[in-house]
């Protein structure tokens, strides 16, 4: 809308009004329609310092959720072979029974010998992403801590996954059950290596714990600075409508004004005349 106010300081400032209530109606729309709050150069150096935290939090909260993963398979891995040993157990009663005779306790040990192979395969096979976790290979420094998983060099926390190597060759040695001796042997062994990996476990289980709990803390960390981030770059709807309108009712008035002042200049230049 194009205004031909009078001239001199009056119609000037009359311009310069409708100039700066057009301003800030454009920026008050800009801000609503991008949704983000813009001219605010110390929020936005803010907001882009806390976008790098976030992204480094996210980064942990991913990693803590693979290391809970990785800490569920050892224990289901850890779980089925508590379970053989159970068997081997049962196994071995039986082969300490008086009444048994040399075959029937041939017949046992083959089934006991089986189960022995099946513990050596399931602390072979049990892995996470090709890192095996039940054949000793989770140990020493090579054990996952809680630290490298929030992308600490140095591990502070003193929280970290280790599993001994719980194949049967290492839990048992060599046993079998082919005479009521051997077989009382074997009983004790397995009472021992139950111990074992029921300490795994235990273990397993207190790392994961610790890995939920630090995973919770990061993932509320993560929603607390997006909140503050979003206040500090987000549009305040509100705050802006109630801009809009007021820069729309300056804007009106401004223009009403130059308007009334056209009017009265013929009428000016009458008198003076």
């Amino acid at each position: 809308m194009v205004i031909s106010a009078t001239t001199g300081a009056a119609g000037v400032q009359a311009q310069q009004n409708i100039g700066a209530a057009d301003n800030k109606l454009r920026a008050a729309i800009a801000n609503i329609a991008s949704g983000k709050r813009e001219g605010d150069v110390a929020k936005v150096a803010i907001a882009s310092q806390l976008q790098s935290v976030t992204s480094e939090l996210r980064q942990a909260s991913g990693n803590l959720a693979l290391g809970s993963s990785l800490s569920q398979v050892a224990d289901g891995g850890a779980e089925q072979i508590q379970k053989a040993l159970n068997q081997l157990k049962s196994l071995a009663s039986q082969a300490r029974s008086p009444v048994l005779n040399d075959d029937n306790r041939k017949q046992l040990n083959e089934q006991f010998q089986q189960t022995l192979a099946s513990i050596d395969q399931l602390a072979k096979s049990t892995n996470f992403n090709g890192k095996n976790l039940l054949d000793g290979s989770l140990t020493g420094n090579n054990a996952l801590s809680l630290g490298s998983l929030l992308g600490s060099k140095e591990d502070s926390l003193g929280s970290a996954l280790s599993v001994d190597n719980l194949s049967s060759s290492n839990l048992l040695g060599s046993p079998n059950i082919l005479s009521a001796d051997s077989a009382g042997v074997a009983a004790s062994a397995i009472g021992e290596a139950l111990n074992q990996v029921t300490s795994a476990r235990t273990n397993i289980g207190a790392f994961q714990k610790s890995v939920n709990f630090a995973a919770a803390n990061v993932d509320s960390a993560v929603a607390n600075i997006e909140s503050a981030q979003a206040q500090l770059t987000d549009t305040d709807l509100g705050l802006e409508s109630t801009n809009n309108s007021l820069a729309e009712v300056q804007r009106n008035a401004a223009i009403a004004l130059a308007a009334q002042g056209n009017r009265l200049a013929p009428q000016l230049l009458q008198l003076v005349g």
